[in-house]
């Protein structure tokens, strides 16, 4: 069952990706996939960095070492978005 959702949900994820940067679909829903490719990775880092602040309170290095990751992933996702959509309109 687990394969089976992972697989679905990769299927989904990389499909919106494609269609989010073909031109072939009208721009509205473009940007409606983008927002919404955009809320999911935000919430998995935000989830991320509220597990490593949390985390702080018991096991300072433990939970440093969880926002770095965090914030490491964080800055790769901007960087991967401003390449992805930001750079290609320019």
């Amino acid at each position: 069952m687990e394969f089976l959702f992972e697989i679905l949900l990769e299927l989904i994820l990389e499909g919106t990706m494609e269609a989010s940067q073909n031109k072939k679909v009208p721009k509205a829903v473009r940007v409606f996939l983008i927002v919404l490719i955009s809320a999911l990775y935000l919430s998995v880092i935000g989830l991320i960095l509220f597990i490593g602040v949390t985390c702080w309170k018991t096991n300072k290095i433990g939970g440093l070492i969880i926002i770095t990751i965090g914030s490491v992933i964080f800055i790769m996702a901007a960087v991967k978005f401003r390449k992805m959509y930001l750079d290609k309109t320019r």
